[in-house]
C-alpha cells in the first residue's frame, strides 16, 4: 500500500496552550503532535474532515503518511505512522493524535488487532454449544514500517470444545515478528457453566476490593493538553530506541 498525503499545519503558541484543543475543534481541527528519530516535536493541526476522509475504510493500524507541513514542497516531508490517539468516549470524535517519525528501511514494534473468523460455525460451539471466550485481541509485533498488517486474521472453523490458541499457535510472515510471550492465549471454547464460574469468583473478588478501606490521597493534578515530550507508551514505537 502507498504512503497516503497528509497536509497540516503548525499550530501557534496560542494553539497549544492548556483548553486551546476546544477552540480548534470549533474551527474543526484536530490538534495533534510529531516527534521522533530525535529530532524536536513539532505541534501540529489537521483538518477533521479531510482526516477522517483518509481513514475511511482502511486500518488506522496500518497507514504510513507521507506528511506535507503548511504546504511545503513534496520532497521536503516527514514519513510518520499514528502511535495514539484519543477519541471522546460518546461521539468517537477524534481529541488528539500523535504521530512518530519512522524511516521506511528501520523495523519498528506496533500491534495490530486480531481478527476471529468463523465463530458462528466453530465446531465447539456449533455442535458442541460452548462459548468463545477471548483472551488477547491484538499483537505486538516487530517489522518494517511497509510489511505492517492491517490484521492478523485467525480461523476457528475447526476449534474444539476445551481447546486453547496460544501467540504460538498463530503463523504469520516470516517478515513480521511476534513480541507477545507465545504462551498468552488469544481464543478458546469453554462450556458455559464454566463461563458462569469465572464470573462468580470475579464478582466475588471484586466485591472483596470494595470492602477494602479507601485510601485518602491527594487528588492528581489535571494534565495540561502537551507538558514537555510526549509519553512514552502507545501502539508504536521504532525498534532499539525509546521516544520520549
Amino acid at each position: 500500500m502507498e504512503n497516503i498525503a497528509l497536509a497540516v499545519e503548525k499550530r501557534d503558541d496560542s494553539e497549544v496552550k492548556n483548553k486551546a484543543a476546544r477552540k480548534l475543534k470549533y474551527k474543526n481541527y484536530i490538534p495533534a503532535v510529531m516527534y521522533g528519530l530525535k529530532k524536536e516535536p513539532v505541534s501540529i493541526k489537521i483538518k477533521e474532515k479531510e482526516f477522517k476522509d483518509l481513514l475511511k475504510g482502511r486500518s488506522i493500524y496500518s497507514l504510513i503518511f507521507d506528511m506535507h507541513i503548511d504546504g511545503i514542497k513534496k520532497d521536503k516531508k516527514e514519513t510518520v505512522l499514528i502511535k495514539e490517539f484519543q477519541r471522546d468516549p460518546i461521539t468517537r470524535e477524534f481529541l488528539h493524535v500523535d504521530f512518530l517519525r519512522i524511516q521506511m528501511e528501520k523495523e519498528i514494534e506496533t500491534t495490530v488487532p486480531i481478527h476471529i473468523i468463523n465463530e458462528e460455525i466453530a465446531m465447539g460451539i456449533k455442535e458442541g454449544g460452548g462459548v468463545l471466550q477471548h483472551g488477547l485481541r491484538e499483537l505486538h509485533i516487530s517489522c518494517l514500517p511497509a510489511d505492517i498488517p492491517e490484521y492478523i486474521e485467525y480461523d476457528i472453523k475447526d476449534l474444539d470444545m476445551g481447546i486453547t490458541i496460544r501467540v504460538s499457535d498463530i503463523n504469520i510472515s516470516d517478515k513480521i515478528k511476534i513480541l507477545n510471550d507465545p504462551e498468552e492465549v488469544v481464543v478458546s471454547i469453554i462450556h458455559p457453566t464454566q463461563l458462569k464460574e469465572e464470573e462468580v469468583v470475579a464478582g466475588e473478588e471484586a466485591a472483596e476490593e470494595i470492602a477494602e478501606p479507601e485510601v485518602i490521597g491527594k487528588e492528581k493534578e489535571e494534565p495540561e493538553e502537551e507538558k514537555g515530550s510526549p509519553k512514552e507508551e502507545g501502539h508504536q514505537k521504532e525498534k532499539g530506541s525509546r521516544e520520549k
